[in-house]
Formats: C-alpha cells, sequence, structure tokens
C-alpha cells in the first residue's frame, strides 16, 4: 500500500500520529509524507520518504498570522490553496492508495478528494464534539453570528476555491467538516472526552498514542533520585510559550516550604525569577524519565501531557490558558483525576492546597491508576492502520467505522 501523509509539523499535532504512520511502516507499507521543507531530516531520519512543500509566495509566511478576520480569513485561504496545488500535484504525480491527513491542514483533504483517493483524518486534539469547534472559533469567527452558518459558509467558499461542490453532508454536522467522512480517528482517551456527544457513523475512538523523538541521551544521574526520598511534582510547560514562567513562579511559590521536589522542564529560553532551593529546572526531557517517579502533574492541560499523565497513573493539577485545554481540563476532572482551575493563576495559598490534597488523597492516585489500566487496553497504532488498510481496500465508511447513532462509549 502507498500512503501519503500529511501532516502539521508541531509537536503537538505529528506526534500524537506518529504511531500510527511508523506501524504502517512496519507493516511494509511506502509512507511518504508531504510537509514543509524544513522537517525533511526528521522524517527522513524516522525511515519515511519525503516531499517538500513548494517553497513559493504563494504560503503566505507573515508570523505571527494577522489578527483583524478579513486579513486572517485572506491569510488562511492562501495556505489552503497552495497545499491543494502540492498535494494535488503529488497524488498526480504517482499511484497513491490513501491519504493520511492533518485537519488543521486543510487542502490535502480538498486534493485528495478532487484525485478520487480515499483519505482519513486524525483527532489529535479534542474536538468539541456538542458544541462550536475550539479551534475555528478561537482563531476565525466573531462570535456573533451562528456558529454553524458561519463556518459552513466558510467551507463552502473554500471548497468553490479549488474546484469542489459544498460537502454533501448536513449542516448540523459543520464541525465534522474537516474531518474525513470516510474515516475519522479519534486519538485520546475515551474517558476524558469532554463535553460527550454522539459520533458520527465515520468516527472511531481508536485510544491514546504517545510518541517522542528519539533520546539524544540518556538521562541524567539525578532522575534516578526523584521521588526516592520525599515525593516530586512535575511541571511541564507548553512549547509555545503560553504564560509558562507565571506557572512555574505559581507551583514554586505555593511548594517552596513543603517536603516535595519540584522539577520544571521548560523547552524554550525563558528569563525566570529566582525560585526556591526545591525547584529544579531542566530544559526539554521526555517526560517517560519522570512520569513514573512523580506523584503530581502540573501543566496546562495540553492534551498530550494529559494523556501521558494518564496513561502513567499520575494526578494532575490543571492550568488551562486557551484552546481546547478547558475541555481537556474538564474531562480530567470529571474523571476525577485532577483539579483544574477555570481561568488565571490562583492564590498560592489555594494552588498549595490543592497540590497538597492531590498528593495526599489516595483516591486521586486510586482513579488515575484505573485509567491507566483502561488506557493499556488500547492499540491506537495497531487498531487505526487495520482501519486504514481496510479503507484503502475499497471497504464504505460504515463498515469501518460504526453504524450511526453511537453512544460515546470505547470501541
Amino acid at each position: 500500500m502507498r500512503v501519503l501523509w500529511c501532516p502539521c509539523y508541531q509537536p503537538g499535532s505529528y506526534f500524537p500520529a506518529m504511531p500510527i504512520a511508523l506501524e504502517l511502516l512496519e507493516r511494509g507499507h511506502d509512507v511518504v509524507v508531504l510537509c514543509e521543507p524544513a522537517s525533511e531530516q526528521a522524517f527522513r531520519g524516522l525511515g519515511f520518504d519525503f516531499r517538500p512543500t513548494t517553497d513559493t509566495a504563494d504560503y503566505v509566511t507573515t508570523t505571527p498570522p494577522p489578527t483583524d478576520r478579513d486579513s486572517k480569513l485572506q491569510w488562511f485561504a492562501g495556505n489552503v490553496r497552495a497545499y491543494y496545488r502540492d498535494v494535488g500535484a503529488e497524488l498526480a504525480s504517482a499511484a497513491y492508495d490513501v491519504t493520511l491527513t492533518d485537519p488543521l491542514e486543510p487542502g490535502a483533504d480538498f486534493a485528495a478528494e478532487s484525485a478520487a483517493v480515499p483519505w482519513a483524518s486524525y483527532t489529535h486534539f479534542a474536538i468539541d464534539e456538542v458544541g462550536p469547534d475550539v479551534w475555528f472559533e478561537f482563531h476565525l469567527w466573531d462570535r456573533v453570528t451562528p456558529i454553524g452558518d458561519e463556518f459552513v459558509a466558510w467551507w463552502t467558499g473554500l471548497r468553490h476555491a479549488v474546484g469542489l461542490p459544498p460537502d454533501p453532508r448536513p449542516d448540523s454536522e459543520h464541525r465534522w467538516l474537516r474531518h474525513s467522512p470516510m474515516l475519522t480517528l479519534m486519538l485520546g482517551l475515551p474517558e476524558l472526552v469532554h463535553p460527550k456527544g454522539t459520533l458520527p457513523p465515520y468516527a472511531v475512538r481508536v485510544g491514546p498514542t504517545d510518541w517522542e523523538p528519539p533520546a539524544a541521551a540518556a538521562a541524567p544521574d539525578w532522575v534516578g533520585m526523584v521521588g526516592t526520598d520525599r515525593l516530586a511534582v512535575l511541571v511541564s510547560v507548553s512549547t509555545a510559550r503560553q504564560h509558562d514562567v507565571d506557572l512555574v513562579a505559581a507551583v514554586a511559590e505555593a511548594l517552596a516550604n513543603e517536603p516535595v521536589d519540584v522539577i520544571a522542564t521548560i523547552p524554550v529560553a525563558h528569563e525566570l525569577p529566582e525560585l526556591p532551593d526545591n525547584v529544579r529546572i531542566v530544559g526539554f526531557m521526555s517526560h517517560r524519565h519522570l512520569l513514573d517517579r512523580v506523584s503530581l502533574v502540573a501543566c496546562h492541560a495540553g492534551k498530550g501531557t494529559v494523556t501521558r499523565a494518564c496513561c502513567a497513573g499520575v494526578p494532575m493539577l490543571l492550568f488551562p490558558h486557551g484552546r481546547d485545554q478547558f475541555n481537556v481540563a474538564r474531562g480530567a476532572v470529571d474523571a476525577g483525576v485532577a483539579v483544574a482551575f477555570d481561568a488565571g493563576l490562583p492564590s498560592a495559598a489555594t494552588v498549595r492546597e490543592a497540590a497538597l490534597t492531590l498528593l495526599g488523597d489516595t483516591d486521586y492516585r486510586r482513579r488515575a491508576r484505573e485509567v491507566a489500566a483502561a488506557a493499556a487496553r488500547y492499540d491506537a497504532p495497531m487498531t487505526s492502520a487495520d482501519l486504514i488498510e481496510r479503507l484503502a481496500n475499497g471497504e464504505p465508511a460504515t463498515a469501518i467505522g460504526r453504524t450511526g447513532g453511537q453512544e460515546d462509549e470505547p470501541t
């Protein structure tokens, strides 16, 4: 089978899909990655064939993107048209059996549809299944026009711009239109979904995935001492600079005089204030080195970190900041494995009380271990690869996924 994978080259986007692509490679399939030129070394180093997007003015490279709505819509549409062209050219250059696309990169899906190549998509973030989709509301919409009407009109306009008719799905499925009507892989733990809804027949829960690049070096010696003499807390911050200093400082102040060690992993450079002696600051480090040694994780409620903590059976203290993080946090709270603050940073006393509750209440640890046991029952790479093979072999969506009106239960 020949597969064209069109990922978004951001760690939070392509890391969750990597185990699926690697499983396809392991099965002997030819997986070609089409992505921005800067990503070539990373993907080739993992064994993938590679095609770069064209480096032309058609891709708008304004950094940061424009902030006014009209300019933002034009900026987005320009990238969609360029991506559609590049993916379409690649699909025309060789016989592909299936395309795997990231819904954050519209254009690849349109190209696959135009070329009549079966395509699957995957969700690596927490889609809101019962309300307005968070990602598009944050970035494109005015919050005044009904989200469904506004999104459908915009999506139809994008399709017309590349020569496609309106999507045949009903407008009531607007939050799913950028996902494949053939096969949408729902990554992550069903136990953490919030709000819970009803999936369309082409969406399949396959369970969590966890992948990080191969470690360049072994863990430092001090890691072996974490959690041995006293409890340890991992503070994990974003790669996208989301009030990271404030989060680290808040947890450090709250636990300054407590008999715990705090390890903060900060993958990008920051100017930090003076911190208590029980706080260790490190750069990028695989959480695999630490999750089986710490008793609590504090983070912004990014889906990747929350999923990894749940799979390791570690309770969490969550400080959601934006995007889908509020829904991720509420799902973790509903599962009984976290305490979350809805907005802003609370006082040091409030953070301390919540952290000490999580560290001392055995019910949180018990529930976290129950969620970890549920996570261990999934094999998302194997299940996803099986489904993609069936799609490439021509099975219809209703046979590959689930037959309509499914309740929100693991599959």
